[in-house]
């Protein structure tokens, strides 16, 4: 299991101004480091839609020393064109294992995503 951020206080980081995100994201790592040990460098922005973070929201995040950042609109990651502070994640709660595994595989082999 790891321990990832998801900011401090979980506000849509792009209505914030760059100073503040940072601080945002800065801070939470900042808080796990001091009360879990730990160096939590993934990053999973609140929301993740495509106008909840922005370029300056990424540029926080590796300047605040993220690793990768996740979003949460859906999409493919194929291999050598993963954006590395916009990688792809999609809901699988709320469906089959049946469902999941063939949409898995249809995405593996098409390089394309469906709902």
């Amino acid at each position: 299991m790891a321990i990832g951020s998801h900011t401090h206080s979980h506000p849509v980081l792009s209505q914030l101004s760059p100073e503040a995100q940072c601080s945002e994201l800065h801070q939470s790592r900042q808080l796990l480091r001091t009360h879990l040990q730990i160096e939590a460098d993934a990053l999973a922005y609140p929301v993740g839609l495509t106008d909840s973070f922005s370029t300056a929201t990424q540029k926080c995040a590796q300047e605040a020393g993220y690793r990768v950042a996740f979003s949460y609109y859906g999409g493919t990651n194929l291999p050598g064109s993963i954006p590395r502070y916009d990688v792809k994640r999609i809901a699988v709660g709320y469906q089959s294992w049946r469902r999941f595994r063939v949409q898995t595989n249809v995405c593996r082999i098409t390089g394309s995503y469906w709902p």
